[in-house]
């Protein structure tokens, strides 16, 4: 079934399946969505807001242009999203434990989102903005992050050697992160 600019929240009638639905320019508002199974279903132009949307499985899911504010996404693996069209915004959301394999995030917005533990392997970060983004014990491997600005993010740790970090941006306070492989004490 195909929805268009519809808004769903506690007080309006949802689908009875999650699966195999298309979803354009559509609203999600104040929704639980952690027993929902998004499996093959495509979301175009989208927004979700302030919903829990924990340990949702999106195998096989389209996120084309889809923005989260204030949403709880932890442990979702976004590796598991269909490729074509990938495009995702975050604000404010809870990312813990989170995974992001071979995923084009060109130019994605994490705008003060927690993303401890999460993630990010084998992926095209180019041009990102993280603002503000709490990234304790977050993993980062193989990826391209050329442009990125991690600038005023903390708790980052990630190893040049494996990463892409060409004209990336970072802040004093970033440095340890970027030295651990290397042992090294720095007093500031």
């Amino acid at each position: 079934m195909e929805y268009y600019n519809q808004v769903f929240d506690p007080s309006s009638e949802v689908p009875d399946s999650w699966t195999n639905q298309t979803f354009e320019q559509c609203t999600f508002k104040n929704l639980d969505l952690t027993d929902a199974v998004l499996i093959q279903s495509n979301f175009i132009n989208c927004r979700f807001e302030n919903c829990d949307l924990t340990k949702v499985p999106f195998k096989n899911a389209r996120l084309d242009d889809v923005s989260f504010a204030d949403c709880k996404l932890n442990s979702v693996d976004f590796g598991l999203c269909n490729p074509f069209g990938f495009h995702a915004n975050f604000r404010n959301c809870q990312l813990n434990n989170t995974v992001f394999l071979n995923r084009k995030l060109k130019k994605a917005r994490f705008i003060e989102c927690s993303l401890k533990s999460a993630q990010f392997l084998k992926c095209d970060l180019a041009g990102t903005q993280f603002k503000e983004c709490n990234f304790d014990s977050a993993r980062f491997e193989d990826n391209t992050l050329t442009q990125v600005d991690f600038s005023s993010s903390y708790n980052l740790e990630l190893d040049p050697d494996t990463n892409r970090v060409k004209k990336a941006r970072f802040s004093l306070h970033n440095l340890p992160g970027l030295l651990t492989k290397h042992d090294l004490v720095i007093i500031s």
